[in-house]
């Protein structure tokens, strides 16, 4: 242990010193004390003051200055009269000393650089006595003496700027200024000097994320974060170890024999480094009882401080090295993906790109957000070190970019938040990395995800975007609408298309049961292959035959080129259409090596080869074996699923007599309109509507309410009133929910023909009879739900999830319709429009299975609307009944699309064909410009643009399929594409019994030899020259149905 001094130190009893053997110290600090207390004293007595002014004149408005007052008042006078030169100075001091102004950056670094010099001559001084004797003034005292007119001259503009001067006064850099320049003076006049709190300049280090920030060293917000950490930790290391030094090297001042240890400042900070890190090697320790005082509160406060910042900092320095590096390996394909990135997101996407069904992918994939992952998403990239890196930073800006190679990058991914809860500012967040992506890498391809279907019309004017280039917007609002309306119209579509656009593989069949056939389909997807020479001449029906009973694929549509740059997906096209040379077909295959057979195909070859597995390439000349995968890129079509040129359509004699149909056409000619009508004429009570002849209608059943987000409902609408469909087969649409919400939806939708609106709650059964919703063609349930991350998941579908119990549950007995009509609605079709075909078929009898559609939020609540024991047997939504009959539908599904729309750049057109019902980039261009369709002009275009293949479900047991008398799969497609051009890839066949409630499953293009079934229904696309097949029915029983007393389930 040190030896502790004698009572007084010797150098206090040099001749020289003034008051000999007395320690003046309570002078110095008593100097600084009352430069606080007196200026904080008077300063409240002026505040004082003029409130007391303020409160007389405002309860005395007449009070003149009186003879008694006469003092108070002038000196009131005096303070008004230089209100504009206190004015004026303060603004003047403000614009010195502002950090937004150059002169007061530049004021601030030197100011940074005084603080720091004074620290630094305390470090010198610390080699002194804390008090001691000065025989004359040396060079220490007027260097401190010139910084400390500084620190002077910057509190006294501080004080200028001041709005509030009192609370500058008590701030820390006032405090600081307090204790440490009045004692210099002190030393000045009485040659004593002291060393006193000096050490407080070291908070000058708070400072210093400031200036570094100041002169451009600090840009990322890591960095600036990690810098503060830093800064709080030295401050607050230098600070404590210079209390402990001064303590210790002044004892206790109430002892009469000195206690003071000759501390070194270097060995109290090396003795707070080691009592904070909780070793306590014992070799340095406080003495004094003011310094054991200060280390016990530094231990409480200190210690908490270090404990909670020292971590953070290590983490941000690790991250760092690992997510702020560059990407350099240029001889492999990389893609970057940014936008939202969860685990959620990124697992999703990576089990697509990675699928084994699409063969060997020698791409690595780049995330890239200005977050750091956390521990969960971290370990994912982990597992994913092969094939996946994440750096930290944004595509906003062009050094990120650089970073992860942006302009050499294949693609660059976008994903949104589904569930963001403002959609919009989602939306634009997304367009603005397009813009920054575009601005800085003009030829990488982007694919980006969105929301709202008017976002889209953005991208339009988005400079270097070309559809040409691959550049393409997946549109998830307008792709899940589109998919639950087609499914009105060809119920279980949904399930099927989902199925084709999703990579599942193969799963294990353990039984024969309606399962198997299920499950066989779900791993067929749909690929893109450029057809050989031998395809070359054919009509698309006998190419579709070649592939189907050769290769055993199904070719459902082409890419057909009217021009020399004008390209447009056809599903189905019509027989006068010929396969050109390198025309890219679209194929549903097993796998990407199934269906690369197509592009290598060779008639003299391979004709008489009957195990597909051994068909090789062959050395033919003019057999073109090319894939498609990533060099499909051309200029995108400005029509979809119809011919680009009109005039084609005509010199080949295609003109359909349904072309004298009297129907009103938008603009655009992909949809039927009417004339806008006011929601109070389509608006139904419970009496109207059940007056109104229902049946066969679709009944949609909405949650949302005054607050709650936008669906896009004519996002829905869209598909029910494609254009194809003739009016016999546009079905009445029925909405049923909050009138609040209704209202907003509205203007987008007032201008589809057969709409009309019901005000209640999907809940209610009193309004569900009221819509006969027993009798009608599809029940969808849509949910609003849009922030489902502070929910618990299965609350997400709560109302979705009870309406489905009560549809369940109800019996509903019915009544013969009454053909009346009520006064309101108007439309070219007539009032409520012509009755459709089934219309006439008999009513169900009671109790019949309501057909549901359902919106899922969570795909874990699927349980609610299936069996429990079902769904614990399954790995996943699509392996349950519920999605194998089309009863449920998930936004979640839709996440395959990034993955196949990058590895297929015509898949999104293909999409729009089946699914969206006409989206072009005319419609984009009308929607950009006032978000409404027109009417349009009836023409031979407008007639020609109707002529596309129309997606429909047609009964084996009636006409026109009932007439071919098929036995096998193989038989009905080669028949329905030789004799009637429509094309089959898919059946709707019964569950196996016991099925009281008659559902049915999908199987997505059975094998050939499947032994068809008197019930089943088709899946095909019908030519629109064959729309009169789709009316053509002979009489037959309605469907057997359950008992009433039989319990339902989805």
């Amino acid at each position: 242990m040190m030896k502790s001094s004698t009572n007084v130190e010797q150098h206090l009893l040099l001749p020289h010193c003034v008051y000999r053997a007395h320690r003046v110290w309570w002078v110095h600090l008593g100097s600084s004390l009352s430069v606080f207390l007196g200026g904080l004293l008077v300063l409240l007595l002026l505040k004082s003051s003029r409130f007391g002014l303020n409160s007389v004149g405002t309860a005395l408005p007449g009070w003149r200055c009186k003879r008694q007052q006469k003092v108070i008042w002038c000196v009131f006078q005096g303070v008004s009269a230089n209100v504009s030169l206190s004015s004026a100075l303060q603004e003047w001091a403000v614009k010195v000393i502002s950090a937004q102004h150059l002169s007061g950056q530049i004021l601030m670094v030197i100011f940074f650089c005084f603080n720091t010099g004074s620290f630094l001559l305390y470090l010198l001084e610390t080699a002194k006595p804390v008090e001691y004797c000065m025989k004359e003034h040396d060079v220490s005292l007027l260097t401190e003496l010139a910084f400390n007119m500084v620190h002077l001259l910057h509190f006294g503009l501080r004080f200028l700027a001041a709005q509030d001067v009192l609370q500058v006064w008590v701030e820390m850099k006032s405090l600081v200024d307090f204790f440490t320049i009045p004692h210099s003076f002190i030393t000045l006049f009485s040659r004593r000097a002291w060393l006193g709190l000096r050490f407080l300049r070291a908070l000058n280090v708070l400072e210093l994320p400031l200036i570094l920030q100041i002169l451009g060293l600090l840009r990322s917000n890591t960095s600036l974060k990690l810098s503060r950490l830093i800064a709080i930790l030295v401050a607050t290391l230098l600070t404590s170890a210079g209390f402990i030094h001064l303590l210790e090297n002044s004892g206790d001042p109430w002892l009469e024999v000195r206690n003071s240890v000759p501390l070194s400042y270097f060995e109290c900070i090396y003795f707070l480094i080691v009592t904070m890190t909780s070793v306590g090697y014992g070799d340095v320790h406080a003495f004094t009882v003011l310094g054991r005082l200060y280390v016990t509160l530094f231990i409480a406060l200190g210690l908490g401080i270090f404990a909670t910042y020292v971590p953070e900092v290590v983490e941000i320095i690790i991250n760092r090295e690992r997510f702020s590096g560059r990407y350099k390996d240029v001889d492999k394909l990389h893609v970057v993906v940014c936008g939202h990135i969860t685990l959620a997101s990124v697992s999703a996407f990576m089990r697509e790109f990675f699928h084994e069904d699409r063969g060997e992918v020698n791409i690595r994939v780049l995330f890239m957000g200005n977050f750091c992952p956390d521990q969960e998403l971290e370990a994912f990239f982990n597992r994913w070190f092969m094939n996946v890196s994440f750096y930290q930073g944004s595509v906003l800006k062009r050094k990120d970019q650089e970073r992860v190679m942006m302009h050499k990058a294949s693609a660059c991914l976008i994903l949104c938040d589904r569930y963001a809860t403002d959609q919009h500012n989602e939306d634009v967040t997304n367009l603005m990395r397009v813009i920054s992506i575009k601005q800085y890498c003009p030829n990488t391809r982007v694919i980006v995800q969105m929301l709202k279907h008017n976002s889209k019309a953005y991208l339009q004017n988005v400079s270097n975007w070309e559809w040409s280039r691959g550049d393409d917007v997946i549109c998830l609002a307008e792709l899940k609408l589109g998919f639950m309306a087609q499914s009105c119209l060809v119920p279980g579509l949904s399930t099927l298309l989902t199925n084709l656009f999703s990579m599942q593989g193969a799963v294990e069949v353990k039984d024969e049961s309606w399962r198997s056939l299920y499950k066989e389909g779900i791993y067929k997807e749909i690929y893109t292959e450029y057809l050989s020479s031998a395809f070359t001449g054919l009509s698309f029906a006998q190419a579709s035959k070649l592939c189907f009973l050769k290769l055993n694929l199904t070719l459902i549509g082409i890419e057909h080129q009217s021009g020399k740059e004008d390209f447009c997906v056809l599903v189905n096209p019509p027989s006068h259409i010929r396969i050109k040379k390198k025309t890219l077909g679209f194929l549903i295959a097993s796998d990407a090596a199934d269906a690369h057979r197509a592009s290598f195909y060779c008639s003299v070859c391979h004709r008489d080869i009957a195990d597909i597995s051994r068909m090789k390439p062959c050395k033919c000349e003019n057999v073109t074996i090319a894939s498609s995968s990533l060099l499909s890129l051309s200029a995108r079509q400005p029509s979809l699923g119809v011919l680009t040129s009109w005039k084609e359509a005509e010199s080949d004699g295609y003109v359909s007599e349904l072309e004298s149909e009297d129907v009103m056409l938008d603009s655009t000619g992909m949809f039927h309109w009417c004339n806008p009508i006011a929601l109070d004429d389509v608006s139904l009570t419970r009496e109207s509507a059940f007056v109104l002849p229902l049946n066969q209608h679709v009944v949609v059943c909405l949650f949302g309410d005054e607050g709650s987000s936008l669906l896009g409902l004519g996002d829905f609408m869209m598909p029910l009133r494609a254009s194809s469909l003739t009016t016999p087969e546009l079905k009445t649409v029925v909405f049923l929910g909050d009138p609040n919400y209704f209202r907003r939806e509205w203007p987008h939708i007032q201008y589809f023909p057969k709409i009309y609106f019901l005000p209640g709650s999907p809940l209610c059964t009193a309004d569900l009879r009221a819509l006969r919703v027993e009798s009608c063609a599809m029940c969808v349930v849509l949910s609003t739900f849009s922030n489902p991350k502070h929910v618990e998941s299965s609350m997400q579908d709560k109302e979705t999830i009870l309406s489905c119990v009560n549809l369940f549950h109800t019996r509903f007995s019915r009544e013969a319709t009454r053909a009346q009509g009520l006064p309101g609605r108007r439309s070219s079709y007539g009032y409520p429009g012509p009755r459709l075909p089934e219309a006439s078929q008999p009513p169900p009898s009671k109790g019949t299975t309501v057909p549901l559609l359902v919106e899922l939020v969570n795909t874990s609540n699927v349980q609610f609307v299936s069996n429990v024991e079902e769904f614990k047997s399954s790995a996943t939504m699509t392996l349950t009944q519920a999605f194998a009959v089309g009863s449920v539908f998930c936004m979640d599904l839709l996440d395959s699309l990034m993955a196949a729309t990058f590895f297929n750049a015509n898949v999104p057109n293909l999409i729009n064909t089946l699914v969206t019902g006409g989206d072009t980039p005319a419609l984009e261009a009308q929607l950009a410009e006032d978000n409404h369709l027109r009417e349009g002009t009836m023409s031979l275009r407008l007639s020609t643009l109707r002529q596309r293949s129309k997606l429909a479900q047609l009964p084996l047991d009636d006409e026109p399929l009932h007439s071919l008398r098929c036995i096998t799969y193989e038989d009905l497609f080669v028949q329905a594409l030789d004799s009637l051009e429509i094309l089959c890839f898919g059946l709707y066949r019964l569950l196996d019994p016991p099925n009281p409630s008659m559902k049915r499953f999908v199987i997505t293009t059975p094998p050939g030899d499947l032994s068809l079934e008197p019930a089943d229904r088709v899946f095909c696309s019908v030519p629109f020259h064959q729309s009169h097949l789709l009316v053509r029915r002979r009489p037959q029983a309605p469907e057997p149905t359950r008992p009433t007393d039989e319990p339902q389930g989805c």
